[in-house]
């Protein structure tokens, strides 16, 4: 597994030096290789993981070690997505850096695969972290967006057509993610619900990684309705998207390292 978890990050580091290499080149045979080398990178990052579910019984998503590999495959997953279906090339300058930082850290928190304990023999629960990752993906992918809307701001003064119109793509691609990981965060939340009344006969929990949970549904809700704010839209509703992000990364890493709690990712 680790040859293919190692490989997959070269692949990635190689990707991400390709596209900046293309973006002051301009040279079409660079944005072919960049392609070549997230989908391989991609394809090896999968059979990564389908190897830590053959061997730990159940989906990789128990331990930090898992969790941050398949939040990173889902970063880059949707990354591709953007890259394939739309031809856009800025925003992976940001998403697969932090695919890479994930990758990077899970290295130092390596746990030999475990099975599942009872309590989390549940379709329920699966479907909560799927849904949760899915959700963090398309939140890194707002927060990317939310930043170059941002740079690109600050280029506003040349009146430059192109600079307006990738100022708009980067908006578009922000808004539409946090629209998308809203859902699947709502999602998550709904599956993790009912895995917790049947686990433990309540609904809700009051810990810190569900509290906090809360909170980014409720932020991402805010700022959802912010974009139909006239006021907020452009450049407050790009800021609060990269807060939400750190808000995101501190519910995923910072409550599990500094806090007490049932969940262990």
């Amino acid at each position: 597994m680790r040859l293919f978890v190692f490989s997959a990050l070269i692949l990635y580091i190689l990707t991400f030096l390709l596209v900046i290499f293309y973006h002051i080149t301009k040279k079409d045979l660079l944005e072919t290789l960049s392609k070549a080398a997230i989908t391989a990178g991609l394809l090896a990052h999968t059979i990564a993981l389908a190897i830590r579910t053959y061997e730990s019984g159940h989906a990789p998503m128990l331990a930090m070690y898992e969790t941050l590999l398949f939040y990173s495959w889902s970063t880059i997953l949707v990354s591709a997505i953007v890259i394939f279906r739309y031809n856009e090339r800025f925003t992976e300058l940001i998403s697969i850096p932090v695919a890479i930082l994930a990758m990077v850290f899970a290295q130092f928190n390596e746990v030999p695969p475990k099975p599942l304990i009872l309590i989390l023999k549940t379709r329920w629960f699966e479907t909560h972290v799927i849904a949760s990752f899915a959700a963090y993906a398309l939140f890194t992918l707002s927060f990317s967006g939310a930043l170059l809307y941002l740079l690109s701001e600050l280029r506003a003064r040349s009146a430059d057509t192109r600079n307006s119109e990738l100022k708009k793509d980067f908006q578009d691609i922000a808004n539409r993610s946090i629209l998308w990981g809203f859902f699947f965060f709502s999602a998550s939340m709904f599956a993790g619900a009912i895995w917790a009344y049947l686990a433990w006969g309540t609904y809700w929990l009051w810990e810190p990684k569900v509290i906090w949970s809360f909170i980014v549904w409720f932020y991402y809700a805010g700022a959802m309705h912010a974009y139909y704010v006239k006021e907020w839209r452009g450049k407050g509703l790009a800021i609060a998207t990269i807060i939400g992000f750190f808000v995101v990364l501190f519910t995923y890493l910072g409550v599990s390292l500094l806090m007490k709690s049932s969940h262990s990712f």
